[in-house]
């Protein structure tokens, strides 16, 4: 067999199939081989050196997956290591390509005193295409594929009179007005996913999640309403998929006041993000934070008179628990209260406070370079001393050694 005739046939294919630089790397990391879309002027060519170098160093450190790079011009480069049969395996390149439109003032203040290679930048970006994030994920899952691609036959059907001349104009009309079943089934399929999610979601399952995720990223993908504006493109799938995933916590039984906070908090970073891997970082953070806060914050499975009071102590965790006046807001006698708190979450109201004073302290205790004396007073507790001998009952550590610990 000729040597790398595969892999020659295979690569050709990756190219013509994404129409961009596909390049071949050998294990040193220099090109083996190369199909050119895209020349880069020669100013750049030291620059992709660099890059090569380092995607073939790291594409070597998991050669289960592909992997995305961006440099300092906004240029994308994708890789994969990849093998065939009785052949030296490789590290294959995609790129450059784009995955926003760059910021051609701070390109231009790179060459301040070269306008001819400023000129030259201009007419090289203008050239490259601009991939939106589903694309980016359909590229990577061929070219996971790259290793078993092989040049097959295809037959060339005979042309016959085309079937539409013998129509009548009722008939054609009628066929024009079906409904694209392709696109239907795609439709059918995503709102099938929004349900698992939402599911998901609603039961703190964040496997389920994962799985979901890693068959399906690409699903929601809105780059055909924003032509050329893929950022614009994936803050609206955001936005919307907050609202999804608050829905979901909600019926989660998770109490409002935490449900507004969190869905604040993801529209106002979605609005700050400025690039696609900024924007697919908060993606990830939203799923995994909005399961977390049905685990944690879910009071479901209980009575609603048990829910309203657990939802309170939820929200006012640091202030005094007053019985008198949580049994007013429950609207039942305070010693009902109590009696049917213990009934059925095993503990009594107390308990159930110092245990969310708790796992608040716990979250300061991760984050905050601060005494465990101030902490004590944030989550509700006046003497720290007594803070620590309930931190030390109910995490088997005192708050001291849980924070050197995590």
């Amino acid at each position: 067999m000729i040597k790398h005739i595969q892999m020659t046939s295979a690569s050709i294919t990756i190219f013509n199939v994404f129409d961009i630089n596909t390049v071949i790397l050998n294990s040193e990391g220099s090109v083996e081989m190369a199909h050119i879309h895209d020349p880069l002027p020669n100013f750049l060519l030291q620059m992709q050196r660099e890059d090569f170098l380092r995607l073939n160093c790291q594409t070597k450190e998991d050669t289960t997956q592909c992997c995305t790079y961006t440099n300092v011009f906004g240029f994308t480069y994708l890789s994969r290591f990849v093998e065939f049969e009785d052949e030296e395996p490789h590290v294959w390149v995609i790129g450059p390509f784009l995955m926003q439109i760059p910021d051609m003032d701070k390109i231009d203040a790179l060459f301040r005193t070269e306008q001819n290679k400023q000129m030259a930048m201009g007419e090289f970006i203008r050239g490259l295409k601009l991939l939106s994030n589903s694309r980016i994920q359909s590229a990577v899952n061929i070219l996971n594929q790259a290793g078993s691609i092989r040049q097959v036959p295809y037959r060339k059907l005979n042309s016959q009179q085309h079937t539409w001349d013998r129509l009548e104009t009722n008939d054609i009309q009628h066929i024009l007005a079906q409904p694209d079943e392709q696109a239907t089934k795609v439709i059918e399929i995503r709102y099938e996913l929004e349900r698992e999610i939402m599911s998901a979601v609603e039961n703190g399952d964040k496997k389920a999640m994962n799985n979901l995720m890693a068959e399906m990223k690409n699903a929601f993908d809105f780059s055909d309403r924003f032509p050329h504006q893929p950022v614009r493109a994936m803050k609206n799938m955001l936005i919307v998929l907050n609202t999804l995933l608050r829905t979901a916590a909600a019926r989660g039984k998770v109490q409002p006041f935490f449900l507004h906070h969190i869905s604040e908090k993801f529209s106002k970073q979605i609005e700050r993000c400025d690039s696609i891997n900024s924007l697919n970082a908060l993606l990830d953070r939203m799923y995994e934070e909005y399961c977390d806060l049905v685990n944690h914050r879910a009071i479901s499975g209980y009575s609603s008179l048990v829910q309203k009071a657990a939802q309170h102590i939820l929200v006012y965790f640091s202030k005094p628990l007053e019985l008198q006046q949580l049994a007013g807001i429950c609207l039942v006698h305070p010693a009902h209260l109590s009696r049917q708190f213990r009934k059925e979450t095993g503990m009594t109201l107390t308990d159930y406070q110092n245990k969310t004073r708790i796992d608040q302290a716990k979250l300061l205790l991760k984050k905050e370079n601060t005494s465990i004396d101030w902490i004590a007073g944030q989550v509700g507790f006046d003497d720290a001393g007594y803070f620590t001998r309930i931190f030390n009952k109910l995490e088997g550590m005192t708050p001291s050694k849980y924070r050197k610990e995590f």
